[in-house]
């Protein structure tokens, strides 16, 4: 008599097949797990320093040089394949990091914005005990290197340096014109 594992008449699917192994996997947990190696890379075999077979410009080269000549073509064209696999490679790690570096300025602007927002909130809700929603209004300071939130009525005498020109720019009263038009 067979169990019902062993007696299956019908072809295992991958999900059948993945089962069995990580049963066969998890039978013995103290026996170390086989992990295949990562493929290697193409690599191109270098030239050589002395040239065999060198075919010369005689004629009547025998049968054998046919082969000769097939096999050097053949690899002159596997490394030349190998050169364009490796270019394109490079061109698309390089395309790939930056739609990455793209994406993540991206993010970055909008978790700034939504920082920004989550603050104003956060200040909303500090000004709220006084019962009142005015909105607050965003004003620069004047070397514009902050941005200060303030409720409109919150206006004190730090507000009026606030709106004032800089002490660099000089205003100068000019000569004045008068224009006199006679019909």
């Amino acid at each position: 008599m067979s169990t019902p594992a062993t007696s299956q008449r019908y072809a295992l699917t991958a999900v059948d097949r993945q089962r069995q192994q990580l049963d066969r996997l998890l039978k013995d947990p103290s026996k170390p797990a086989y992990v295949p190696p990562p493929p290697q890379e193409k690599s191109i075999r270098p030239a050589r320093e002395m040239m065999k077979n060198v075919q010369g410009s005689s004629a009547g080269a025998g049968s054998g040089e046919f082969h000769v000549y097939k096999a050097g073509r053949r690899r002159e064209y596997e490394r030349l394949a190998i050169l364009a696999e490796q270019s394109q490679k490079e061109i698309d790690e390089r395309v790939f990091e930056r739609r990455r570096q793209e994406a993540a300025a991206i993010a970055d602007s909008k978790t700034a914005r939504n920082r920004i927002k989550r603050q104003k909130r956060k200040e909303r809700a500090k000004g709220s005990s006084k019962d009142d929603e005015t909105p607050l209004k965003k004003r620069r300071l004047v070397n514009g290197e902050a941005i200060q939130f303030r409720r409109p009525e919150d206006s004190d005498t730090e507000d009026d340096t606030l709106i004032q020109p800089p002490p660099s720019v000089a205003v100068v009263e000019g000569a004045k014109i008068t224009i006199v038009d006679d019909d």
